[in-house]
């Protein structure tokens, strides 16, 4: 069970500020990856010109063929064979050569991209985010925890275990800040400030572990009232 943000205002408010800058961060690098991956990919006007140049190349080679007279013996076939080897050593290969420069440039885009914005990213999900993520599922437990002490009617109970938790896990400053007299509190079974300091650190507010209503007690408040006057 997963609860992201506490009861109380104050930490439910510092929750909330540090999801929105830990998202603010990870959509400001995400934003930088982008921008360097545009700035490298206009690096395709490069590939552009040599596709351009290569096309330019092979147009005039085209040009030249078709001028060529069909009925000289010997010359027609020399000038058409010299034209194919000038198209593919001209206009094929930097065709070709355009091709190979343009997946370097999308590669280097990407390489980038991902050197420039996924560490920060990576840093701040794999720090804050696994943070976050034990954060919820222990107010996720701790509800759970009350939930079930709530249905089972062992309120007391529940808050007798928490006030011996808060003895083993607070420290003495946070210990005495909770009760003035921790030692006294658990000889006499008063449960209830070392309780509401420990669902306090699981970001619970302490009314949910209050005792549910009585529903007889209801009744005979009911019943010593006065009858309604006709």
């Amino acid at each position: 069970m997963l609860k992201f943000y506490p009861d109380r205002r104050l930490p439910q408010l510092r929750r909330i500020v540090q999801d929105t800058l830990a998202i603010v961060w990870i959509a400001f690098w995400a934003f930088a990856g982008w921008i360097t991956y545009q700035t490298v990919m206009a690096l395709e006007v490069i590939a552009d010109g040599l596709r351009d140049t290569g096309r330019t190349f092979n147009d005039w080679l085209a040009a030249f063929r078709n001028s060529v007279p069909r009925n000289v013996p010997y010359l027609s076939d020399w000038l058409l064979r010299t034209a194919g080897d000038l198209q593919r050593h001209t206009g094929d290969s930097l065709i070709s050569l355009s091709a190979t420069v343009r997946q370097d440039i999308f590669e280097l885009a990407i390489a980038l991209a991902l050197f420039v914005a996924l560490p920060p990213i990576l840093y701040v999900v794999l720090t804050y985010g696994v943070w976050r993520y034990k954060d919820a599922r222990e107010m996720g437990s701790a509800l759970a925890f009350v939930r079930v002490a709530q249905r089972s009617g062992r309120v007391q109970e529940a808050k007798a275990l928490l006030a011996y938790r808060a003895l083993a896990t607070l420290n003495f400053t946070q210990l005495m800040k909770a009760s003035k007299d921790p030692v006294g509190d658990i000889a006499n079974r008063d449960y209830d400030r070392l309780a509401k300091a420990m669902l306090e650190r699981a970001g619970l507010d302490p009314w949910r572990l209050a005792p549910p209503a009585d529903p007889s007690r209801k009744l005979l408040a009911s019943e010593s009232g006065q009858a309604p006057a006709r």
